[in-house]
């Protein structure tokens, strides 16, 4: 599976990784910087339009999906993103997307760093919490 690290076209819609725990489930977001792309595809995938997070609820546009809906949108032809391209779309949805942020994206994935099995935890926080170094 192809992780993406460089933009997409604006109407893509992507889901991140399995990694968020509740309910004795492990979660992933589904969003899109195009929110009627976002809900054709949830439409698709089977998910309830009450089920969109939006603020004041949550802080950026998506919904939670289990990781077997994040399978099946992976093969109905949603993108796996990582952690830059999650924050880069949330921070575009917030209207947060700072040059200086924009910056600091392109070096990470310029020069990422390198990251031990020992080092990653067990489960990834959300997109405001990740504390990339610079972010």
């Amino acid at each position: 599976m192809k992780i993406i690290t460089v933009p997409a076209p604006p109407a893509a819609v992507f889901v991140d990784e399995a990694v968020h725990p509740w309910r004795g489930r492990l979660w992933a977001h589904l969003f899109s910087p195009d929110l009627e792309a976002l809900h054709a595809f949830a439409d698709r995938l089977g998910l309830r339009r009450d089920w969109f997070q939006r603020p004041p609820r949550a802080s950026w546009p998506h919904y939670d999906v289990t990781a077997a809906k994040r399978a099946q949108a992976i093969r109905l032809g949603a993108l796996a993103a990582d952690r830059p391209t999650t924050l880069e779309v949330a921070w575009l949805l917030q209207g947060a997307l700072t040059p200086a942020r924009e910056a600091r994206l392109a070096a990470y994935r310029a020069s990422p760093p390198s990251v031990s099995a020992a080092s990653v935890p067990a489960a990834a926080p959300v997109p405001e919490q990740i504390g990339f170094p610079g972010f």
